[in-house]
């Protein structure tokens, strides 16, 4: 059998379980979202989450985009780096990268063959919570030194959430999965605020007065030190091309002028200013990553699917928008 068959069928296994993505997802409740399925799971593989410091994503719109900057930069550092982000969009090996490239089909079929026996003795355990522990298992053996996790959906339930991060990361909170997550902005960014936990620092990007209240409240709950993107950390545009914008981040008395970023729209330097303020914390906490890195990490970020240049001649956009919130973006970012 070939190496292409193996991982269809690896794949397949994978899909065979509860996949929420694809039959529509459940009401956000501890009968469909457990989290000790996936602390059962984890402790099954030796428990290789505890193997690496972690970045914890959350957010309605802008948590991918701010995944994958983090974790350019990271690995402009010079540290092995770990992405794992959802849903994936030409393959599913995007979902689980080390170092930029993507996991080899041969480790998926292997770690699947790994894997089956464990997850059979764990009840109801779902699609998206044995992908997680294919990753972190799979970052554990490449010897990923800071992983960067992006939450599937909501947070306080979702499979990513077992880890302890050394910062907490929430991007712009807007409506989107209302039937799963709640009708309103606090119901929502209740949810999404589950990732954060006690004395580890928090980085939000700019919200709303209503989602900003739930972050700001859950903080002082739970004694994290919060950081406000657009209070404490500022950006102010540049020129910009179709091949990508130039921009300021300041903090303070300091500033890192003359940052390209190759990914389009306004909206984009919120989430580059939110990573380096995610980034600073990471600092405090003893990484080293210089500014040189900042500026290597923004330049080669490679995110498709957002604004992405598909032709010229002529234009062609593809952007992933699905909500009310994203289209707006979009439309400002097209006129």
């Amino acid at each position: 059998m070939s190496l292409n068959t193996d991982y269809r069928d690896a794949l397949a296994c994978i899909y065979g379980f509860t996949d929420y993505e694809k039959r529509g997802f459940a009401v956000y409740a501890p009968q469909f979202y457990n989290l000790e399925r996936m602390r059962r799971l984890l402790a099954l593989l030796g428990d290789p989450q505890r193997t690496f410091r972690a970045v914890h994503i959350a957010g309605t719109k802008g948590k991918g985009s701010t995944a994958a900057m983090i974790e350019s930069i990271l690995r402009a550092a010079g540290y092995r780096s770990g992405l794992y982000t959802s849903p994936h969009l030409h393959t599913f090996r995007e979902r689980i990268q080390v170092k930029g490239s993507l996991i080899p089909e041969a480790d998926v079929v292997r770690l699947v063959a790994q894997i089956k026996p464990l997850v059979n003795q764990v009840a109801d355990i779902t699609t998206f919570e044995i992908i997680t522990g294919l990753a972190f298992a799979w970052f554990a053996e490449q010897g990923v030194e800071w992983a960067v996790l992006e939450v599937g959906l909501g947070g306080r339930l979702d499979a990513t959430n077992v880890v302890t991060p050394v910062v907490a990361v929430i991007t712009s909170i807007s409506y989107d999965h209302t039937a799963i997550l709640g009708d309103t902005l606090t119901q929502i960014a209740t949810e999404k605020a589950g990732i954060i936990k006690s004395d580890v620092p928090v980085v939000s990007a700019p919200q709303t007065g209503e989602a900003l209240a739930v972050i700001k409240s859950t903080c002082r709950r739970r004694d994290a030190p919060l950081t406000l993107v657009g209070c404490d950390w500022t950006w102010q545009a540049g020129p910009a091309d179709l091949d990508g914008q130039m921009f300021t981040i300041r903090h303070g008395q300091d500033s890192l002028e003359g940052l390209w970023l190759p990914l389009l729209g306004a909206h984009q330097q919120v989430n580059a200013t939110t990573s380096v303020a995610a980034l600073s914390v990471l600092r405090e906490a003893g990484a080293i990553v210089p500014q040189e890195a900042i500026r290597q990490g923004l330049r080669a970020v490679y995110w498709p699917g957002r604004l992405e240049i598909l032709g010229r001649a002529p234009l062609v956009v593809a952007d992933s928008a699905h909500n009310g919130d994203s289209a707006n973006k979009l439309q400002t970012s097209l006129i």
